[in-house]
């Protein structure tokens, strides 16, 4: 088949040449219209439920709302994890499905069950928005005058701006954090109802029969037909003074007469303070109480195109729709990450293309064949681009900065290598070249190492199939960039059979037919000289072969054992996204207000860096429920300048130690935990936890279960490289217990509900409508004044009106006690769970969690009905190397099924393997000696070294049986040393190239850099070892086959 495609390429030339620019045409086009991130979206299919209780405590909300949830859910098919976080007034429950489940199937699957659960008539129950991990790409804060307040521009936010936003095609969400959400405030107190024998009750439903419209179908007259309204629904706050309650004598009572109405906003569930500093002037902006939008788009979605279609519209939104005096100004853009990671790699691929040419033109001694094998490399990416476009795959850090153009030109330099020599040989032997000569002995040149290359490259490609078989975050992460090298690979196997050929005949065709080609052909003295010495260096290896090969075969065990125990080994390097994300643990049980306090103190810390341009501070939760965090959490995310304006020549991670301690000091007994935007929202949602290592506890008794996690937190705080270590979930917190005294209450004729709603209202307020202005619309609150909750006696002393008229103190029907309570319930799979975090700082994450099981084994027993489990990425860390302890091996012996369908002998398939070793042990070396631990990018190295190495070792094989095949009585020791020589310029370009090729990657310290430098540093120690097989294979093969030398060699199956 090969041959067939070769003659094809070679009689049809023109054809040939219009192919591939059809192809490179095809590849712009789609390298333009390819989704590009930063990220892979590694999220698993999942869909978040997220119910409101408002007002009620975690343990009320679990009852009433996570338990029913969770029990009418539990049928929902294809589930792999269920998980959910209960705190006050809200409960989320996330539900994480198999991958061949997709995201409208599951949310469908969920929806079908939730509509069948019953619940309180209070609880609010949707589903979250359809969203990945990576789903947060812009966000923005509103910058006004002071003449604007926190409520007008939360008004402005909820009704102008996020409405305009949601229009842009691919946005999914716009969540607000901060400002004041407006509301009507009815304020009343027990003596002004007194005054008219009214209770709260009266007012309420008051409030609720007076405020609807209604429809009376359609009256006619005549021949028309007019609709009937009916219209009752209150417009402003006059409507509502204007309410009757009740008539005295004749007299009506009004809302007015019992109560004021006013404008108050809703007490917030979280705070939001930034301060941006201009990086050119270094002027500080500020604000307290500011407002934040943050922008998701919709799980597939492409986010470069997104996000220009978001910064339209928010021009458009600047210019057109709001006030004067007002705008939106960008505080994080993805688009800048993006930008920054197509940066790195572009720097990447042309540092390792310039140096894969220079090697081309030092080997090959010939400018014209080194631009031959040099043009495959673009129209193999652009072909790779045109295929990732077709399949749908996303050219993110992983699928382009691991592509490794070394390996891409192997077989193409193989070609031209040959042909070229060729070439030398017909000139001396003929002189002066016609076409058709040229012709036919491009053909056979081209012929001769057609199927070699073939089977060498799709051997390359086979080897990548383990990386196919990852499962969840690692398998999306690095399969993408397994498709795109396969795909560039194939491309550059169809590139070396069609195009070479065509091209190194038209190029050479003037050279040959006037006898001027000698004249350009450069001897490379250093290249000569390196051949002489190999030649006399295999000869003396083959005098005593033994020798050489337990020496090398030695050597490279020792170091691979030492290595071995050596490395450590971690999930994933962190992938530098150019921010920082601090997430700080305050006291449990303290108020928004007080929390608020220290937002000062952290803002000032963190400015006094000059690295930092921002930072945005986001106290509490958002009002979505979509984070289903208390007053006393703390996230910030801190903007830093570009690496190459910083003042001060230090590492990011100096900066994060420099800051980290300040902090620590300036709020001392506050927990700190440093990350990054979207490594920390990937890591919270595919484990649960934000940290390396989650000790999970599951049980049913929370003050069991934080006993153990206490005992646990000791061990590992004991343990080296333990570092912002705590319980996940805060400790109880002190609640005030209402409870009705039924007996007093019943002597005194009063119901339960009026007792309890008289508290809610007191304290809380009690929703009593909607209030419709236009298209917004604002709750209708109904509540007694401060000072009826500005103490615990004031509460203690609160009415209750009985139905005869009497005014009975709170205290007479009820009590009220502080008792302590959780803030936060978290379940797992039906039990609740308490987790143990911890991260893990200069130690590998496998040699941690070793010796943190064996330390807490021996601290003590746990309890029975409590269990134990190992997370966060630690878990994903075992399910990867599981699954690699078990594809590799099938993957290694599959290469050999494949290589012993080619030679048909078990000796040759085996020796083509023998390079395997030699480079796996200069891929561990390279680990160890960079300080690099092992991790699952490291290990998709080794994956792409079998190939590799294979590959070289294959060229060498391949010629060896060629050319005993061609002798009736081949000298083994001869043969072995002619093909050594022959193969010595192919193979070890081969080798260079492929190391050279990734050699700037490996080096590479710019912003995404991170995740493909194990990868690159594994392929390049891995090949600097391979340079032991130009001597160790002819050993080895001369030692293995000298009986088979006796008689002749079978062909090679093509």
């Amino acid at each position: 088949m090969i041959a067939r495609i070769i003659d094809f390429s070679l009689s049809n030339r023109i054809p040939t040449l219009s192919v591939v620019c059809a192809v490179i045409g095809f590849g712009i086009w789609s390298w333009s219209n390819l989704k590009k991130e930063a990220y892979p979206d590694v999220g698993d299919t999942q869909v978040v439920v997220i119910a409101e209780f408002p007002g009620k405590a975690a343990s009320e909300v679990e009852e009433k709302i996570t338990l029913p949830l969770e029990r009418g859910l539990n049928s929902v098919p294809y589930v792999l994890t269920r998980r959910s976080k209960t705190i006050f007034g809200l409960s989320v429950l996330q539900y994480v499905f198999e991958e061949r489940i997709g995201d409208l199937t599951a949310r469908q699957l969920v929806m079908e069950r939730l509509n069948g659960i019953d619940l309180p008539e209070e609880a609010h129950v949707s589903l979250g928005p359809m969203t990945s991990p990576v789903s947060e790409i812009y966000r923005y804060v509103i910058e006004a005058s002071e003449d604007w307040s926190p409520m007008e521009l939360r008004t402005l936010q909820d009704w102008v701006i996020i409405p305009s936003l949601l229009q842009v095609p691919g946005v999914v969400d716009v969540v607000n954090f901060g400002g004041l959400e407006k509301q009507y405030h009815v304020i009343t107190s027990s003596n002004r109802l007194n005054r008219y024998q009214l209770t709260l009750s009266d007012v309420i439903d008051a409030l609720k029969s007076n405020n609807r419209n209604t429809g009376g179908n359609v009256f006619t007259r005549g021949d028309q037909a007019f609709p009937v309204r009916g219209l009752g629904a209150i417009r402003n706050k006059d409507d509502i003074r204007n309410i009757v309650v009740t008539a005295i004598s004749g007299t009506p009572v009004y809302i007015g007469n019992l109560a004021s109405v006013e404008e108050y906003p809703r007490r917030p569930d979280g705070i939001f303070h930034y301060a941006l500093r201009d990086s050119v002037t270094g002027e500080i902006k500020s604000k307290d109480s500011g407002i934040q939008g943050l922008v998701a788009i919709r799980r597939g979605e492409n986010p470069s195109e997104v996000i220009e279609r978001l910064k339209e519209k928010i021009r458009q939104v600047n210019t057109d729709i709001l006030p004067d005096g007002v705008k939106l100004t960008v505080t994080y853009d993805r688009s800048e990450l993006v930008n920054y990671t197509v940066r790195t790699v572009r720097t990447t691929l042309f540092e390792g293309v310039s140096i894969v040419i220079l090697v081309l033109v030092f080997f090959l001694g010939n400018v014209r064949t080194a631009v031959v094998v040099a043009c495959t490399i673009p129209i193999s990416l652009l072909f790779g681009f045109g295929m990732m476009k077709l399949t749908g795959i996303p050219a993110n850090l992983l699928s382009l900065g691991a592509i490794d153009f070394g390996i891409i030109v192997d077989g193409g330099v193989v070609m031209a290598e040959n042909i070229y020599r060729k070439y030398s040989s017909v000139k001396k032997e003929q002189g002066l070249v016609p076409f058709s000569e040229l012709l036919r002995t491009t053909r056979t040149a081209a012929k001769e190492v057609g199927n070699e290359i073939f089977f060498a490259i799709t051997i390359i490609i086979f080897a990548y199939l383990p990386i196919f078989t990852f499962q969840r975050i690692e398998g999306k992460l690095f399969s993408p960039m397994a498709f795109t090298l396969s795909f560039s690979l194939f491309g550059s196997v169809l590139l070396t059979i069609t195009l070479i050929p065509v091209l190194m005949c038209l190029l050479f065709r003037s050279r040959m037919e006037d006898g001027s080609f000698s004249e350009m052909h450069w001897k490379n003295p250093v290249l000569e000289k390196m051949k002489s010495y190999y030649e006399f260096l295999v000869k003396k290896a083959l005098s005593d072969p033994k020798k050489t090969v337990y020496s090398i075969a030695i050597s490279m065990g020792i170091i691979s054992t030492i290595g071995y125990y050596k490395l450590g080994t971690d999930f994933l390097p962190e992938l530098d996204e150019g921010s920082i994300t601090i997430r700080c643990f305050l006291p449990t049980g303290i108020g928004l207000r007080s929390s608020e306090k220290q937002l000062s103190v952290v803002r000032n810390t963190l400015l006094k860096y000059d690295p930092v341009v921002s930072v945005l501070n986001q106290l509490g939760r958002n009002d979505e429920g979509t984070d289903p965090y208390g007053p006393n959490r703390l996230e910030i995310l801190v903007g830093l300048k570009d690496y190459s304006l910083w003042k001060e020549r230090i590492t990011k991670k100096e900066l994060v130690q420099r800051i980290k301690e300040d902090l620590q000091e300036n709020l001392p007994g506050t927990l700190f935990v440093f990350s990054q935007p979207i490594l920390d929202n990937v890591t919270e949602a595919m484990t649960g936890s934000v940290s390396d290592l989650a000790i999970l506890i599951d049980g049913e008794d929370l003050t069991t279960l934080r006993s153990v996690a206490k005992q646990i937190l000791s061990v590992i705080k004991e343990i080296p490289g333990a570092t912002e270590s705590g319980i996940e979930q805060e400790g109880n917190q002190a609640q005030l217990i209402v409870t009705v005294d039924r007996r007093n209450s019943a002597r005194y004729g009063i119901n339960a509900a009026d007792i309890l709603n008289t508290v809610e209202a007191a304290v809380g307020g009690t929703e009593a409508g909607i209030l419709y202005e236009g298209s917004k619309r604002f709750g209708i609150v109904v509540r007694y004044p401060i000072e009826y909750r500005s103490s615990f006696e004031s509460l203690r002393n609160l009415t209750v009106f009985s139905p005869t008229g009497g005014r009975i103190p709170l205290h007479e029907v009820a009590s009220l006690e502080l008792k302590d309570g959780p803030t936060i319930i978290q379940r797992q799979e039906g039990k609740r769970q308490i987790s143990v975090r911890t991260n893990i700082r200069g130690r590998d994450q496998g040699g941690f969690v070793q010796e943190a099981r064996k330390r807490v084994v021996e601290k003590g027993s746990i309890p029975e009905k409590v269990s134990l489990r190992w997370g966060g990425q630690f878990e994903n860390l075992t399910r990867a190397g599981e699954r690699l302890s078990i594809v590799i091996p099938a993957t290694l012996f599959g290469i050999y099924l494949f290589l012993l369908g080619i030679y048909g002998k078990v000796r040759y398939a085996l020796l083509s393997l023998s390079g395997v070793p030699l480079s796996v042990a200069g891929g561990i070396l390279a680990l160890v000696l960079t300080g690099t631990n092992f991790s699952v990018s490291a290990g998709v190295g080794f994956v792409s070294l079998f190939g590799i190495s294979t590959m070289t070792c294959v060229l060498f094989v391949s010629r060896i049986l060629h050319f005993q095949k061609g002798s009736e009585e081949p000298d083994l020791k001869t043969s072995v040393l002619a093909a050594a020589n022959l193969q010595f310029s192919p193979r070890l370009m081969t080798i260079l190239l492929a190391m050279f090729g990734l050699l700037p990657a490996a080096l590479a310290t710019g912003i995404g850099s991170d995740v493909q430098r194990p990868l690159a540093t594994v392929i390049v120690g891995g090949m600097a070892t391979e340079l032991l097989s130009l001597v160790f294979l002819p050993c080895l093969f001369y030692l293995i086959d000298s009986e088979g030398s006796k008689k002749k060699v079978p062909a090679v199956k093509s």
